[in-house]
């Protein structure tokens, strides 16, 4: 967290106190909010875990009177989510990293409170929150259109649910990814491909995501984009192989409960994963993947998420799909 810029609380006014606050060279009506965008900002799972979500529950009551004072500033990070920006704000973001002004507030908020991993406690949220409530948001800051998945798509789509498969570059890749577009268009599904990264055009690939009843992906930063679809979705976290399934439990199955998406599973066989090619059959990694764990975070991360692509068998995943289907509400 060294990208984390440290702010230091300096008191005036003690009754031996005979330092003198600097003279104010802007004077605030509402509280100021501060926050960074610093840390694992900038991969999108904690855009939203660590910065999006928490903001969202500590400012939403506010009603759009608080002027953020954001720290660590991106400016491609910022125009990326100005749009959500505005809808919890109804003033321009300070860059507090560059601001020369004194800046004087009725009262400062200093960082949001985190309850959960893409999650929010009602109870503990003021004006009683929740994820839901995030998500009507994003509708409203990026136009999405559907509110409801439907197992007929949308409207002049002759009876074909949409499917996203989010594409992947670097590990973890579907190796048979146009084998599997192929297949899902026979089985009746209107087929999208998209590899988001960094430098997408947000709300376009927004109303993408928004268009797709099933959404499909290996774990990644990339399923984080559920906060688009609409309920009850089909959401098709595709898991490594390896014993992830607590990793792909706190990421992105429990938060898809809050957001009314329905959440499904395909954990890749040893046959469909790319190990198999690099080690031996008797291989520690491939036998004992729960030994692996308790060498720690960075053992787990290079083997089984660093180096492991996966094909897919076109028969199982053609099969999920068919369950995908049976789970999204009729029209």
């Amino acid at each position: 967290m060294d990208d984390v810029r440290e702010f230091t609380l300096v008191p005036f006014g003690g009754p031996n106190d005979t330092a003198v606050p600097p003279l104010c060279t802007r004077t605030h009506s509402v509280p100021g909010f501060l926050f960074s965008s610093g840390g694992f900002a900038g991969n999108l799972y904690h855009d939203y875990a660590d910065v999006l979500v928490p903001l969202f529950a500590s400012t939403n009551h506010l009603g759009g009177e608080v002027q953020f004072l954001l720290a660590d500033i991106k400016d491609w990070w910022a125009d990326k989510f100005r749009p959500l920006f505005r809808q919890l704000s109804r003033y321009d973001v300070i860059d507090v990293n560059n601001d020369r002004e004194v800046h004087c507030f009725p009262r400062i908020i200093i960082g949001s409170t985190f309850h959960r991993a893409m999650g929010i406690d009602p109870s503990r949220s003021p004006g009683g929150v929740t994820v839901a409530d995030f998500k009507r948001l994003l509708r409203r800051a990026f136009r999405l259109e559907r509110a409801v998945a439907s197992r007929s798509g949308a409207p002049r789509r002759r009876d074909r649910p949409r499917l996203l498969i989010i594409s992947r570059k670097s590990s973890r890749r579907f190796v048979n990814e146009r084998a599997m577009a192929r297949a899902a268009a026979a089985a009746r599904f209107d087929v999208r491909i998209a590899e988001p990264d960094n430098h997408t055009d947000m709300p376009n690939f927004a109303r993408l995501v928004n268009s797709a009843d099933v959404m499909m992906g290996v774990h990644g930063a990339g399923l984080t984009n559920m906060v688009f679809l609409p309920s009850r979705a089909v959401l098709v976290q595709v898991v490594p192989f390896g014993g992830l399934e607590w990793l792909t439990r706190v990421t992105f199955k429990d938060p898809a409960r809050d957001m009314d998406v329905t959440y499904m599973e395909y954990n890749v066989s040893l046959e469909e994963s790319s190990l198999r090619d690099l080690y031996p059959e008797d291989h520690f990694y491939l036998k004992h993947p729960y030994d692996v764990h308790k060498k720690g975070w960075d053992a787990i991360k290079t083997v089984y998420l660093d180096k492991q692509n996966v094909r897919l068998n076109l028969t199982r995943f053609t099969r999920t799909l068919e369950q995908a289907r049976d789970l999204l509400p009729t029209p």
